[in-house]
């Protein structure tokens, strides 16, 4: 009978053997000072349980245990045991031949937030709030061979540069509607502040009217509004750099609704670029851009990664209308440029084949009795991946007309490109190889490009 007892106390008699054993193994000097110590008190129709002086004499005297473990019924007698600590409750249950009492598990510990970490971006993520944190490093090498009439003294150069080391921060707050984005370039030292803005987002998730203030890319250029290090070629061609400036100040209503079939975007801004905190005249910048992509959005990243047996295929209008301040030359004087600015874009990716091309349009209407004039470029590209996902070999032409109304002043590029990506555009190796020719200086330059990239 009393065996049976001791095994149904289950883990209170293990706890109380323990003990005992701890004592009887110590030596006699030291059993003085670590004898337990053990105490009931029956008090309003409860069992009062201690297992250290202290505690036991606080109660004496005040009445009061404090914190403590509460079995209701779990006495003798049905009776509520009150007791110390875990250790005084496994005592008495022992003492009394009582059964055990099963413990509640401890629940697994649940951090605040989620911490990832997937293709160069670190993201913590809470219940109200996600932030994501990435880098990007371009260290680039550089041969140029310029042609005699360049009127340079050192036709042949070669040079190393940091050409971008840009940290990014962005994610939501409150609200996965309400998103934000910052963005510095270290490599820039006279201007560092990239982007700097918030978005929201009126239809909850689907993306189809959007508002977005602060400073980003204004919607003008499918090369220009592709990041910097997402392209094929080390870097944009100089019809892109051309037409599109890149940042600016203001506010814009976009949206890509039907799962990104439809990108349309309406801004205004000041006109000056970024960080060009205010407007240099009576008028503010218009940009508007719309495009439809009917087999699906074919994304704002170069080259076909994916593959995919359904073609993708996307066109683009874009509109720019702006008059902008232009400082004095050794040519001409100060005065305002009225210009509108009509742009086309086009992109195809099939089988890990991509096509892209872009033409822009720009009126220059000048006052203080000068000249008005055009200028129109354009800009064609496409690549293959010999190895899927791994190599690709592109080609790309571009030429600028400055003067509509001139002969022989066309600028042209031709090049080829050649790139290695270990993860995508995350981490990647590129060369370029490209001859820059001016009608107008009877010049041709050429330029060899390396760059290594990577996203961490």
């Amino acid at each position: 009978m009393l065996m049976r007892k001791s095994l149904a106390a289950g883990p209170t008699l293990v706890v109380a053997l323990a003990l005992l054993a701890g004592a009887l193994a110590t030596p006699a000097p030291a059993q003085q000072v670590l004898s337990l110590f053990y105490q009931e008190v029956e008090k309003d129709g409860r069992i009062y349980v201690f297992n250290t002086p202290e505690r036991f004499r606080s109660f004496s005297e005040s009445g009061e245990i404090g914190t403590a473990i509460t079995l209701i019924g779990r006495a003798e007698g049905g009776r509520t045991l009150v007791a110390e600590n875990e250790t005084a409750a496994d005592l008495y249950l022992f003492k009394h031949g009582l059964p055990g009492y099963e413990r509640e598990s401890p629940k697994p510990y649940k951090p605040p937030f989620d911490v990832t970490w997937k293709d160069g971006k670190t993201s913590i993520k809470s219940k109200n709030a996600e932030l994501n944190l990435s880098n990007r490093l371009q260290v680039r090498f550089t041969h140029e061979d310029l042609d005699a009439n360049s009127g340079t003294s050192k036709p042949e150069r070669d040079s190393f540069r940091i050409r971008r080391m840009k940290t990014k921060l962005d994610g939501w707050a409150y609200t996965p509607d309400l998103q934000y984005e910052l963005q510095l370039n270290f490599a820039d030292s006279s201007n560092v502040l990239e982007d700097a803005n918030v978005n929201y987002d009126f239809t909850g998730g689907r993306k189809a009217v959007m508002v977005k203030l602060g400073q980003y890319k204004v919607p003008f250029g499918r090369q220009e509004l592709t990041s910097s290090g997402s392209q094929q070629f080390v870097d944009r061609s100089a019809v892109s750099n051309t037409f599109a400036r890149g940042r600016d100040i203001g506010v814009q209503l976009w949206g890509t609704p039907a799962g990104g079939k439809l990108d349309w975007r309406v801004g205004v801004f000041n006109g000056g670029g970024r960080t060009i905190s205010r407007n240099d005249n009576d008028d503010l910048q218009l940009n508007a851009r719309l495009q439809w992509a009917p087999f699906g959005d074919p994304k704002y990243s170069e080259g076909d990664f994916d593959s995919s047996d359904r073609p993708l295929f996307a066109i683009a209008g874009n509109l720019e209308s702006n008059t902008r301040e232009v400082a004095a030359t050794t040519s001409t004087i100060a005065h305002q440029n009225a210009q509108d600015i009509l742009g086309y874009d086009v992109v195809f990716k099939f089988r890990g084949f991509s096509l892209f091309g872009e033409y822009f349009d720009r009126e220059n209407d000048r006052n203080e009795d000068l000249s008005d004039f055009d200028d129109e470029g354009y800009n064609v590209q496409a690549g293959y991946f010999v190895i899927p996902k791994k190599l690709e070999v592109a080609l790309r032409f571009a030429e600028y007309d400055p003067r509509a109304d001139r002969d022989d002043d066309v600028r042209s590029e031709t090049g080829a490109a050649l790139g290695y990506y270990w993860n995508k555009h995350n981490h990647k190796l590129q060369m370029d190889y490209r001859e820059i020719e001016d009608e107008a200086r009877d010049a041709k330059d050429k330029e060899l490009r390396l760059q290594y990239q990577i996203i961490f």
